[in-house]
């Protein structure tokens, strides 16, 4: 085994066992550790705070998934968005209606009113933009990144448990097999790839097509089997696995 990424490597394995991209179920429980270790542990340190007050908190999927980080959530996200309430509150003293003259030239010709997005408005974008992107989100890509090289890397060198994890896992999803292929080091990868998804993908359209057609009200009686869920697993091979966080 390659030494680049153990950590990752044995991830990617481990998690081919379960539904879905193998790569997004390892950045999800990345996720959920980062979330519910700011709330136990980090919310009151000043440099956290400091760079969640910079994003402007979390965008909207992972903002929602702070309350279920555990019992102390509820304090922890009231830490938080006092912060960026704050620093929003603040902004506003600073923010005036200067729209640019070629937005004004737009409004005038296209006849908009003052309600308008046509606005450009630089103080807006100064003072109400965040200047971070969500910590949630980085830490995704981040942790994604890291799992797409462990497999293409591993792929590259004829790796066994690499090839065969992938073929019994549900396969990678579209972003994540698209970021493999494009960084796939040599033919062997690039092949390996393209063979198990296709296989994966045809086998999938095959089970599609029979939810689709068990719904016709002339083959209802025959009942759904292992098809029946296929509709979710094609949603999500193409947009990626749902961050779904376990148990407290």
């Amino acid at each position: 085994m390659p030494q680049l990424s153990p950590f990752s490597y044995h991830e990617v394995i481990e998690n081919s066992d379960l539904p879905g991209c193998p790569v997004c179920r390892w950045s999800n429980t990345s996720i959920e550790r980062q979330l519910k270790g700011l709330i136990f542990d980090s919310v009151n340190d000043v440099d956290t705070r400091l760079g969640i007050r910079k994003s402007l908190g979390f965008c909207h999927e992972h903002a929602w998934q702070l309350p279920e980080a555990g019992d102390s959530a509820p304090l922890g996200i009231a830490f938080i968005y006092r912060d960026v309430l704050n620093t929003i509150n603040k902004s506003l003293d600073k923010v005036n209606h200067s729209p640019s003259k070629a937005s004004l030239l737009k409004s005038k010709i296209m006849g908009s009113s003052d309600d308008d997005t046509l606005f450009k408005n630089k103080s807006i974008a100064k003072n109400m933009v965040a200047g971070a992107p969500c910590p949630a989100c980085v830490r995704k890509k981040e942790m994604g990144d890291l799992a797409i090289t462990a497999v293409v890397d591993t792929l590259a060198e004829q790796d066994e448990r690499m090839v065969e994890a992938l073929k019994k896992s549900d396969g990678l999803c579209h972003p994540h097999l698209r970021q493999s292929l494009d960084t796939a080091p040599n033919q062997f990868t690039f092949d390996t790839l393209v063979q198990i998804h296709q296989e994966k993908l045809t086998a999938l359209i095959a089970e599609l097509d029979e939810f689709i057609r068990k719904n016709d009200y002339r083959f209802q009686h025959e009942g759904f089997g292992d098809e029946s869920d296929s509709w979710r697993r094609g949603m999500t091979s193409m947009v990626g696995q749902k961050q779904e966080f376990k148990n407290r």
